[in-house]
């Protein structure tokens, strides 16, 4: 087996199991929004049981691309100004303003970590595949950014092996 067959099969294994890193960091996101957002209801004054509830529920629709937790919250929001308490209304928009801030802030250091990248690169391929393929962009760039990291991964290998010629680079 030549060298080049060798190299993108190893990165195309590589890449694989870096998808594995990559739900496994999301995983990590999803259990401090959970968490963050568990605070912020039992803060603003909603029992234990419920706010669990609310955060657990209000993280897995986070999962939905492009609307995420606005699905949720934005409607809550405004029921809240109209019909309920209007204090009530902006401490959810806050939380949930709060809340979407730190989330778009750690995603990129966890899969950055996690997949040996630098932390803005994963959030420039996000926002570049968004551009371009607007929501499948989201679902692009969860395969794109694994195999991004595979290749610089294997890449890395190989030059520290000296095997590796400018060709890669």
């Amino acid at each position: 087996m030549n060298l080049n067959t060798q190299f993108w099969g190893e990165v195309f294994s590589t890449g694989v199991k870096n998808i594995w890193l990559f739900a496994k960091a999301e995983v990590k996101v999803i259990g401090i929004v959970i968490l963050l957002l568990f605070l912020g209801f039992w803060g603003i004054g909603y029992e234990p049981g419920y706010a669990i509830v609310f955060a657990i529920g209000i993280s897995l629709l986070d999962l939905i691309p492009v609307v995420g937790a606005g699905i949720a919250f934005i409607p809550w929001v405004i029921i809240e100004w109209i019909f309920g308490d209007p204090s009530q209304g902006w401490l959810l928009l806050f939380l949930y303003i709060g809340v979407e801030i730190i989330e778009q802030l750690i995603e990129p250091f966890f899969l950055g970590k996690d997949l040996e990248l630098p932390f803005w690169l994963p959030a420039v391929i996000m926002i570049l595949c968004a551009v371009i393929f607007n929501v499948l962009g989201i679902v692009v760039a969860s395969v794109l950014i694994p195999f991004i990291a595979a290749y610089r991964q294997v890449r890395n290998k190989y030059r520290r092996k000296g095997q590796l010629n400018n060709y890669y680079d």
